[in-house]
């Protein structure tokens, strides 16, 4: 017969373990992570792409505080009666995304566009942030 020498600290990592892989599963099945964005540098600007579709343009809030920017909106469901739905996988409802940037950026030169589903805003850096060319003497 062998004896084992119980350790508390390995079971707690292993429940730690079942718990993220719980907890990311659900936050990717109740679109926590919604809207899906992409984060470009671009040299003198950020580019964020959010996908959006189905929101109205003028039901999406945008600001920026510091080095996070914030989408906002809602997306509703269409109002259909006498659906009855078998499978509803898109998301509906109330979001909000927070965008951390790297970069600190001019909040009075930011613009944003929206089409075909795809909310693309620009960023211009702000000048501490961009690079400079420091010369050697």
């Amino acid at each position: 017969m062998r004896l084992t020498v119980w350790d508390p600290f390995r079971d707690a990592a292993a429940l730690q373990r079942t718990m993220n892989s719980l907890f990311r599963d659900f936050s990717v099945r109740s679109g926590a992570c919604y809207p899906p964005v992409e984060l470009v540098d671009k040299g003198d600007s950020l580019l964020v792409k959010a996908e959006i579709s189905g929101v109205n343009k003028d039901e999406i809030e945008l600001t920026v505080l510091g080095k996070t920017l914030t989408i906002a909106g809602e997306k509703k469901l269409p109002a259909e009666e006498g659906v009855n739905y078998i499978r509803h996988e898109r998301p509906h409802g109330k979001f909000r995304r927070l965008v951390n940037m790297p970069y600190s950026v001019e909040n009075d030169k930011i613009s944003a566009s929206y089409k075909d589903g795809i909310l693309t805003i620009t960023l211009p850096k702000a000048e501490e942030a961009k690079p400079r060319q420091i010369t050697v003497e």
